[in-house]
């Protein structure tokens, strides 16, 4: 037969004390996920910032050193918006990537440059580098134009 008084004694928690355990355990997992989520997001667009950096840079370099080798544009009215149109870029990129647009089709980047000698100035040319990203899109920002002077030797 079992005693009244073990059964008053027992200890225990209540349905209440339960419910408010779990919705404070809820609220910090949805925080932390949260946090793990905005943290990604951080880090991709910090990757895709810095690889649009390195390409600039990589490309700015290779003008620069070997300018005799590139075609330049004396169209002044239209050349850079024939040029540059962001559905004819022909070059593609993404992290660590830099190909033409047909070798990498699922790439998630295109770019394209124009090279126009300054009227003012012999020697001296103008740089304008476009490039596009479907992170830059989904945000509302088609492209961006990178332009740069450099100089024939």
């Amino acid at each position: 037969m079992l005693r009244p008084q073990l059964l008053r004694n027992s200890q225990g928690f209540t349905l209440i004390e339960i419910l408010i355990a779990m919705g404070i355990l809820i609220i910090v997992l949805y925080a932390w996920i949260g946090g793990m989520v905005s943290l990604k997001k951080t880090s991709r667009d910090s990757l895709v910032l810095s690889a649009s950096s390195r390409q600039v840079n990589d490309i700015a370099e290779n003008i620069k050193m070997g300018l005799e080798n590139y075609q330049v544009n004396f169209n002044y009215t239209n050349g850079k918006v024939i040029a540059l149109d962001v559905s004819k870029l022909p070059m593609a990129w993404d992290t660590g990537i830099m190909t033409t647009r047909a070798e990498c089709p699922g790439c998630a980047g295109t770019y394209g440059y124009i090279i126009q000698p300054m009227e003012r100035f012999r020697g001296l040319y103008v740089v304008t580098l476009r490039l596009t990203h479907i992170d830059w899109i989904a945000k509302g920002e088609d492209f961006r134009d990178y332009t740069f002077v450099v100089s024939a030797k």
